[in-house]
């Protein structure tokens, strides 16, 4: 892909600022005639919005282009012509990506209109918009919401992205398609056992490095693997118990494990964390089917940070139903999540970074984010026990290199 086809420019200011791209801007004539008369250099179409049938671009064009269609479906008096166009650059294009207000968002759900804003003719909520989009044979493969501008950061617009991306190979991945979560553990109990066996019950196979857990991690993670097949499970190290949490360590063992299993996916996975495909009715392992079948060979992760609003967690509780509440992770290392990947013939590098993103020569990262759901802190009890052991075992020389500082 080189050229992104923005239909709605405007004055064009924001398109040409791309330089990575190739450019083409779409609009009234109005609009284009300045775009042509201040961006003189750069590729623009003037058509009618609301009554054009095709856009004179050249189908090789369209193959490597992203078309971009930004906040205008709703300033047309009638849309019908530019979502039907839209519809055939979908067959060609390798991703179309629209917004537009979310009404109920914007305005609240008894608003009955018209907009407030006296430049759009018609608002539209999430499922209404959805709808819209099938009408015209834009199934997204993503719809949520994004932030309406760049200073107040509010989550009230709508976001679609209409690609090539395989879903329906997810639901039929095959029963060899088996990866490998490599799960470090230490006193976990209270929540160790739901999460293994929730990636067992996903057909993927579990294989724990307990740190020398002291509550009874080890020996129940040890009677699931005598019931279940797929899980196995050591002490690492497995001489004695280690003074200090050396993560480093951990993280150079699991990498060691990964290079057995060329060709395989390898998760990096904590006891603490239930993972998601972006998908709701695709499972995680089926969601990685995707990824494979689309030539990617690694995943990234968007952290959301569960919180407990009452005591009440205890073992062998479900996390989902009972810590529903989360924020989106706020660390730096939250926004970098590199976590799953395709094994190759070669040893990744995984402990340079702490963890954070696994690294190889071609890596090729899948452009949608999975969920990584994460329960450090699921009771006061279990809070002040954490982090006072924490504080206690972690290695000196790590903290030194800037570790650990969370």
């Amino acid at each position: 892909m080189d050229t992104i086809i923005n239909i709605g420019c405007g004055s064009g200011r924001q398109l040409v600022t791309i330089q990575e791209f190739q450019t083409i801007g779409v609009d009234s004539p109005s609009h284009i005639e300045l775009c042509r008369q201040y961006f003189p250099d750069k590729t623009w179409i003037d058509v009618d919005l609301e009554r054009c049938t095709q856009l004179n671009i050249d189908i090789e064009t369209v193959k490597r282009s992203i078309v971009v269609c930004t906040n205008v479906l709703e300033s047309l008096q009638d849309p019908t012509a530019l979502l039907t166009v839209l519809g055939e650059l979908h067959g060609y294009a390798p991703a179309i990506i629209i917004t537009t207000p979310e009404r109920d968002l914007v305005h609240g759900r008894r608003h009955n209109g018209p907009p407030s804003n006296p430049d759009r003719v018609r608002e539209w909520n999430l499922t209404e918009f959805q709808q819209l989009l099938r009408k015209y044979h834009l199934a997204p493969t993503f719809t949520g919401l994004t932030v309406n501008n760049d200073s107040q950061f509010e989550r009230t617009t709508i976001i679609s992205v209409i690609d090539q991306c395989l879903l329906s190979g997810g639901r039929c991945a095959p029963e060899k398609f088996r990866p490998l979560a490599i799960v470090a553990a230490h006193n976990e109990l209270d929540i160790a056992r739901q999460t293994i066996s929730a990636l067992l019950d996903d057909g993927i196979e579990v294989h724990v490095l307990d740190n020398w857990s002291t509550d009874g991690t080890f020996e129940d993670l040890a009677l699931l693997a005598s019931a279940r097949s797929g899980l196995s499970i050591q002490r690492f190290p497995a001489q004695e118990e280690p003074r200090y949490f050396e993560w480093k360590s951990i993280l150079s063992v699991k990498e060691e494990i990964a290079a057995r299993h060329p060709g395989r996916w390898i998760i990096h996975h904590d006891c603490d964390e239930l993972r998601c495909s972006p998908w709701a009715d695709i499972s995680f392992r089926e969601g990685l089917h995707i990824g494979e079948q689309m030539g990617f060979n690694a995943i990234d992760f968007t952290v959301c940070e569960f919180r407990p609003t009452s005591e009440q967690f205890s073992r062998g509780m479900n996390p989902e139903e009972q810590i529903p509440y989360f924020e989106f992770g706020r660390r730096t290392d939250h926004f970098i999540q590199i976590k799953a990947w395709r094994q190759g013939a070669r040893r990744v590098d995984l402990a340079s970074t702490g963890g954070h993103q696994v690294q190889f020569p071609g890596r090729r990262l899948f452009p949608y984010s999975f969920i990584l759901k994460h329960y450090s802190l699921r009771s006061p009890v279990q809070a002040r026990q954490k982090i006072f052991d924490r504080r206690r075992r972690f290695s000196p020389i790590e903290r030194e290199q800037g570790w650990h500082i969370q």
